[in-house]
């Protein structure tokens, strides 16, 4: 076995249960974008799918797969949808995020037309991010523009927030002011239509650290996982406020140990020399897998109960570690590269520190060719 994903079902809902009972029942969205951080796009959806009032993806052909894979709930298409994949966005009953007021909007309103269907949109405000949206003082016309067509049914106004993992954050609180302002111009017309849309702002951190950011509706991604936003975050929360369950592990075998000599060196590069004799292993793995290459002299993985560092640096199939503390591993024992293992653990977290980056990353990086099997518990 070169590798294998064990996803744990009864971990994912149960954060999905945790974060719904912290915003309300109906308030929760969850986002399963990229391959849902690693973890699966349709087992995940379909295990979480009953708490769920929106899964959020970001293209069209995601919610074409969620459709195809028996996932019923309602879908939230959050990235851009180019002109010829709106048919497929329609087919999928997937609702779409809108920023235009120009060609865009009318190529929607045609496909609408053509299927004698309705989309739901969920109008873009752009606060503050800069990626996509409208500005403030264009949103109200462009709600009047939208309005004016039969073929669309606004069903939502939202903006994402820049810096909300962060525990003392001034801008959050200037994007909220900007998004409930625009929305404000926005409702008298919308009032007039009977038209009430969804108002959100929120992914994981806000929600947690910002309950005035809220609103109608929160979007959870990284924490749905079991993985918090941010050291802060967590630190802020208390795991007895909101317990999350990390629900993925990744696990390979040793394809061989071998003892090397004193000073002599492991890996491309010279990079590490044996300051003894040492039992090294080598696991089957290496940053083609998901294992990034900066973890080299750093990272550890787990064997037999222990950790064990990681020497030289990590190749593109390969990576080394020294056994020292495992001092029975074999060819083929197992090997935690994320997970528990015995009484030890390695977590995402822990790669993203060694590798300076962030836990999404870490695990919407693990590649598809890697196994994935689903436990329900």
């Amino acid at each position: 076995m070169i590798g294998e994903l064990r996803i744990s079902l009864g971990a994912l809902r149960r954060n999905a249960r945790a974060l719904q009972n912290m915003v309300g029942r109906g308030r929760a969205a969850f986002v399963v974008k990229s391959n849902a951080y690693g973890h699966g796009l349709t087992p995940t959806a379909i295990a979480i799918e009953g708490f769920a009032a929106r899964i959020c993806v970001f293209s069209a052909e995601e919610a074409t797969t969620l459709r195809d894979g028996g996932v019923s709930a309602p879908i939230l298409i959050l990235g851009p949808v180019p002109p010829e994949s709106l048919d497929d966005a329609l087919a999928a009953r997937a609702e779409i995020a809108l920023w235009d007021t120009r060609s865009f909007l009318h190529d929607l309103a045609a496909v609408a037309r053509r299927r004698s269907q309705r989309f739901g949109v969920h109008v873009k405000v752009n606060t503050g991010l800069n990626r996509f949206g409208l500005e403030p003082g264009e949103v109200a016309d462009a709600i009047e523009d939208y309005l004016r067509l039969p073929e669309l049914h606004v069903a939502g106004i939202y903006s994402h927030l820049a810096s909300a993992e962060e525990i003392d954050s001034p801008y959050t609180m200037q994007q909220l002011a900007r998004f409930e302002r625009a929305v404000a111009e926005s409702t008298p017309m919308l009032e007039q239509r009977g038209t009430a849309p969804i108002r959100h702002v929120a992914a994981s951190a806000a929600a947690m650290l910002w309950p005035q950011t809220r609103l109608d509706m929160s979007r959870f991604g990284i924490a749905l996982y079991g993985l918090w936003p941010s050291p802060q975050t967590n630190e802020a929360m208390g795991r007895e406020a909101l317990a999350l369950e990390p629900a993925l592990t990744l696990t390979s075998s040793l394809a061989v140990t071998r003892t090397v000599a004193a000073h002599q060196p492991i890996g491309y590069g010279n990079t590490f020399v044996t300051p003894q004799e040492m039992r090294v292993g080598v696991v089957p793995m290496g940053y083609f897998d998901g294992v990034p290459r900066a973890l080299s002299n750093r990272g550890s993985f787990a064997v037999g109960g222990a950790r064990c560092p990681i020497v030289g640096r990590v190749a593109m199939n390969l990576t080394m570690i020294d056994l020292t503390q495992a001092p029975h591993a074999e060819a083929g024992s197992t090997v935690t590269l994320i997970g528990r293992n015995g009484d030890v653990g390695v977590t995402a977290d822990e790669w993203a520190q060694w590798a300076q980056t962030i836990n999404y990353e870490i695990v919407a990086r693990l590649p598809a060719h890697i196994p994935r099997r689903y436990e329900d518990d």
